[in-house]
């Protein structure tokens, strides 16, 4: 029997090399656990086929359109209709301003865009609001004396309502704040801004809703 490592003739049943100090027990151990982590050539095949499926599976559950999935409202549908309360008393029905253009503004006082949209929403309200034109601000999720308070920091006076239990941000699919929808004399969408608009954009959105 020799060294493997060099050569020496050893005695048998010898543990060590007395030239180069190879250890027979830890060399017996290494080849044992390469031995193991070796797999067969089928069960690699196995394993590769098994995580292709389940790739394929987890794809097929990303692509596949869930009957659940919430889209977003576009200009040319009908504008949902809402019932809500107003801050200073009464209801405001959708349903009941056919005739009419309006504005629809979906806000809260803890949105910077939206405080910033506020003035320039009541300048076009005082300015138009003899031709016909009605303006809303719905408020998302605060209480009435927050709005309230808010209303009189910003000098508003157009009418805002109160959306009781979230009804006409759902049916309005509300994701940012804030979202304004012009709507038309006959109840259908005209233009959907979801984001902080300047008073050209909204007054060229007026004059389209009056001229129509």
């Amino acid at each position: 029997m020799t060294c493997p490592e060099c050569e020496t003739p050893l005695t048998a049943r010898v543990r060590f090399c007395h030239k180069c100090g190879w250890d027979s027990k830890l060399a017996a151990a290494g080849t044992a656990s390469s031995t193991a982590g070796h797999r067969p050539a089928w069960k690699r095949l196995t394993m590769a086929v098994t995580l292709a499926v389940a790739a394929l599976a987890v794809l097929s559950l990303l692509l596949v359109p869930r009957s659940g999935a919430v889209s977003t409202l576009i200009a040319g549908q009908p504008a949902p209709d809402f019932d809500l309360p107003a801050l200073d008393g009464g209801r405001v029905k959708l349903a009941d301003l056919k005739g009419k253009p309006v504005i629809i503004n979906f806000w809260a006082s803890w949105c910077n865009p939206c405080r910033r949209e506020m003035p320039d929403f009541q300048v076009l309200y005082q300015k138009y609001r003899e031709q016909g034109l009605e303006v809303y601000g719905i408020n998302v999720g605060e209480s009435k004396v927050a709005v309230a308070n808010f209303r009189s920091q910003v000098q508003t006076n157009f009418p805002i309502l109160i959306d009781e239990g979230d009804a006409a941000q759902t049916a309005y699919r509300i994701l940012p704040l804030p979202a304004t929808f012009f709507v038309d004399r006959s109840g259908t969408i005209r233009a959907i801004y979801q984001y902080q608009m300047s008073r050209s954009q909204m007054e060229a959105e007026v004059l389209r809703l009056l001229g129509q």
